[in-house]
């Protein structure tokens, strides 16, 4: 190749190399696309900010359905989820159990009553009397013994009888008397047994037998178990480690007393739950107004605020979620419409917006507008009467969804300049 052939080489490749660092420059749109001057001027407007989640729809108050005793379900007169009426058949449970302990109950009653009523007549009772008639036996053999020693110690006086036969009569005496303390010792003790401790004893196991048997008659009377209000019955809350249709209460299934078979929950009166990360934590509070929607109730806007953030994270230290910490938060809706009420069913998922700014007057500029970052963010403006742009340094304040709030470095009327980037199909 002779010296002007390689001259020319060399001057091609230098322009390709311009022409390419022209077309991959900042100023240059990419290919596929082309960029358009926009301009606005900012004028004061009603700013919101918020934030989104995503939750579930959950009964608000309620009224739990408890069972009153245990025992089997013979009959449901409901299905989760349905609506209930004021005075509605829920439950029946089969009261054979019961009855048997209802029997016991009463012949412990009968016989704690018995013990009572003894109590009661203890001082005219058998084992008194028995104890009374020991004493005055005991009374009677020492008078006798004592008259018969007189009249031995005369007949010795005269001579009459042996010294050994009165020695005798002395010692029987002593007998007879020994035996009449012994016999007021024990009346004595009988008479103590149908007072203080003993006899309270007995009044207390009375009261708790009967106690126990009005329990069980009242238990009875539950048996058949009906809604008192008007309200949703939904499932009780599922255990973490079950399946939430485990805890279905059915016919046949064993259930015990308290356990909770259901919630009556309020119509229209619903809540929604939905977890939030770490970091937006501080961008809620209480009363904090939000507004929710779903695809299943769509066209609806329900609003409601919120009425608590957990304290403590439900994955501490971020074990579901490695490095986020989440927290829950439960939000009451504002009552439902009838209709309404209608549409928003128990579990639907939901979207949740909660307003965390509210200007009513604030200079927002779109996002494309911003040039840089905080806190050295940029907007271009043009002079009027120049025709001139110039960068202004401006404060950002809030953000939302449908601009930026500047909150200094500029003024109303101000006209603001950026180009969007409009892409299109390549061809």
């Amino acid at each position: 190749m002779d010296r002007r052939s390689l001259g020319w080489l060399v001057v091609a490749a230098g322009g390709l190399f311009v022409l390419a660092l022209w077309w991959r420059s900042p100023g240059q749109p990419e290919a596929g696309g082309e960029t358009t001057e926009q301009t606005m001027v900012v004028q004061p407007r009603p700013f919101t900010a918020s934030i989104s989640f995503a939750g579930t729809i959950k009964a608000g108050e309620g009224t739990g359905i408890v069972a009153p005793f245990d025992g089997t379900v013979k009959e449901m007169g409901f299905a989760y989820g349905n609506p209930v009426a004021p005075g509605q058949m829920l439950a029946v449970l089969d009261v054979s159990e019961l009855e048997q302990s209802r029997n016991e109950a009463e012949s412990a009653y009968l016989k704690a009553m018995q013990a009572a009523r003894d109590m009661e007549g203890w001082a005219s009772g058998p084992e008194v009397s028995r104890a009374r008639r020991a004493v005055e036996s005991a009374r009677f053999d020492l008078a006798d013994t004592e008259r018969k020693l007189a009249e031995t110690k005369t007949l010795l006086d005269r001579g009459l009888v042996a010294r050994t036969e009165y020695d005798g009569m002395l010692q029987q005496l002593r007998t007879q008397r020994t035996a009449v303390a012994t016999a007021n010792e024990d009346m004595r003790v009988a008479l103590e047994r149908g007072n203080g401790p003993n006899r309270r004893v007995a009044m207390l196991e009375l009261a708790n037998a009967r106690a126990r048997l009005a329990v069980l008659n009242a238990q009875f009377t539950g048996a058949v178990i009906r809604a008192k209000d008007a309200g949703i019955m939904v499932r009780p809350p599922a255990n973490k480690l079950a399946v939430a249709a485990e805890n279905d209460v059915h016919v046949g299934a064993r259930v015990s007393r308290g356990q909770l078979i259901g919630v009556n929950a309020r119509a229209g009166d619903l809540i929604v739950t939905f977890n939030i990360e770490e970091a937006d934590v501080a961008l809620l509070r209480l009363g904090q107004r939000l507004m929710v929607t779903g695809a299943g109730f769509a066209g609806l806007a329900l609003p409601g605020k919120i009425d608590a953030i957990a304290g403590e994270a439900s994955n501490p230290g971020g074990v579901a979620t490695p490095g986020k910490a989440i927290f829950t938060a439960t939000a009451s809706l504002d009552p439902l419409a009838p209709d309404q009420a209608a549409r928003v069913r128990v579990g639907m998922t939901a979207n949740i917006a909660v307003m965390t700014y509210n200007a009513a007057a604030a200079l927002v500029v779109p996002p494309s507008a911003v040039r840089g970052a905080v806190p050295d963010a940029f907007i271009l403006v043009r002079n009027q009467r120049t025709g001139k742009d110039s960068l202004a340094k401006v404060q950002i304040g809030q953000v939302g969804p449908d601009g930026v709030e500047i909150v200094s470095g500029l003024k109303p009327g101000d006209t603001i300049v950026w180009e969007d980037a409009q892409s299109f199909p390549s061809q």
